[in-house]
């Protein structure tokens, strides 16, 4: 059996090969007025993975306002590097304090593709946590949700978002989970995800 098959569950060190072995790609921030960087959180449940989503509170202005998300933010001066900045935002917004050696990997750097979002570079990090978990949010946060690699994969999920970009209605790909719309940035973030997790797992 291979590791993430579905009956023996996933390790730490197998997610760490497989981000390793696929490699993220490095964006020019060109001409982004903010870099900003984000977290994955996963763990291991019922030989299975599940991902730490938040749904960000409701704040006049914010184009995110309302929307599921990955626990992240700007990065700050203070900041040593970005991976730092995932660090500070997990920890400020859900409480979790990993350490570097928690982290297993990077995804995609990517840019919004709508004007509608201000200009800014995005940097996933992949992150462990045991099962034992306990996640206290912030202000910024309305709740979280963790949902498996078994759903999220799962094509009756598959749904569309309906939103005004410029004066025209555009259509986004999501992932609909129990009532909350999987969207955006955050679902190009989990499909980069899931495309590496998943490439062996039929072989």
């Amino acid at each position: 059996m291979r590791e993430g098959s579905g009956s023996e569950g996933w390790s730490a060190a197998g997610v760490a090969r497989r981000l390793a072995a696929a490699g993220h790609a490095i964006v020019d921030p060109g001409a982004a007025e903010r870099h900003a960087a984000v977290t994955l959180v996963v763990r291991p449940r019922d030989h299975d993975l599940e991902v730490l989503f938040v749904r960000r509170a409701e704040v006049p202005g914010d184009p995110w306002s309302g929307h599921m998300a990955l626990p992240g933010g700007h990065r700050d001066a203070a900041d040593a590097d970005l991976l730092e900045t995932a660090r500070r935002e997990l920890r400020e917004e859900v409480g979790l304090d990993l350490p570097r050696s928690g982290y297993l990997g990077r995804l995609d750097d990517l840019h919004p593709v709508t004007r509608r979002i201000p200009s800014i570079l995005i940097s996933p990090f992949v992150a462990w946590h045991g099962e034992n978990i306990r996640v206290s949010t912030n202000a910024e946060v309305q709740y979280h949700i963790w949902a498996s690699l078994r759903a999220l994969r799962d094509p009756v999920l598959r749904s569309e978002v309906r939103y005004p970009d410029g004066g025209r209605e555009h259509v986004w790909p999501s992932i609909l989970y129990e009532g909350d719309a999987i969207w955006g940035l955050t679902h190009r973030v989990v499909m980069n995800f899931l495309d590496i997790i998943t490439e062996r797992t039929s072989q």
